[in-house]
């Protein structure tokens, strides 16, 4: 269910405010536009300042609904490598996963085409544009929630209960996404043996590298029509 929602998630605000500001969302996907030339770096920066603080008001209302008692994850779904997996491990991941985003965006929403009619120019496949991205958004989510995630023991009237143990804080694909649940977290106070500030890095360098690679490959494999 986490993966779908996600999926739907993206794909919702995608349509809802594609036709606005292009709904990155993803400062990882603003970076890679930027290189792409599909995105100027002055407005890359506004839409980036807009990312930081709504990932923070986000979170604060996700602080809001969910206090530490029933925080399934203990740090507002903040992003730490698993137990099992190495930094290198999720930053690879990281990597590739968001590339893989950036790599479909750039097909269906920057990339310029003639369609069925070749008197008509499109950007990317129109409308449909959305679709491909969100399930983008859901592989990459379906991989890497178990290495981005730590595995919590939650407990019910004080019995021990690993039936509801989950790796729910797991994928980031997305800096911002990992910044504004971390400062909250961290506001009301992390886990005892908490690594997310160590591991952070991963999670902001990795998915740029992936989409720094991703629209240069973009950027070189431009068809000019």
């Amino acid at each position: 269910m986490i993966y779908l929602f996600h999926r739907l998630a993206i794909t919702t605000l995608a349509y809802t405010i594609g036709h606005i500001s292009g709904a990155h969302i993803n400062c990882a996907v603003t970076f890679g536009l930027v290189i792409a030339g599909a995105c100027g770096i002055v407005e890359g920066l506004v839409i980036f300042t807009g990312q930081i603080i709504g990932s923070i008001l986000g979170s604060a209302i996700v602080a809001g609904l969910f206090n530490k008692s029933n925080d399934g994850t203990g740090a507002l779904g903040s992003n730490q490598v698993a137990k099992g997996f190495t930094q290198g491990n999720a930053f690879l991941g990281e990597a590739v996963l968001t590339g893989l985003l950036m790599f479909v965006v750039c097909e269906v929403a920057v990339r310029r085409r003639f369609d069925y009619k070749p008197a008509i120019k499109l950007d990317g496949v129109g409308f449909n544009g959305p679709l491909a991205i969100g399930l983008a958004v859901f592989i990459a989510h379906m991989v890497l929630i178990p290495i981005d995630g730590k595995l919590n023991i939650r407990t019910l009237s004080g019995v021990r209960d690993e039936t509801i143990c989950m790796n729910c804080a797991g994928c980031s694909i997305n800096p911002t996404r990992s910044f504004g649940p971390l400062v909250m977290a961290s506001a009301r106070g992390l886990p005892d043996g908490s690594s997310h500030w160590e591991d952070f890095w991963v999670f902001v360098i990795g998915p740029l590298v992936g989409a720094g690679i991703a629209a240069t490959i973009f950027l070189f494999t431009k068809v000019r029509i």
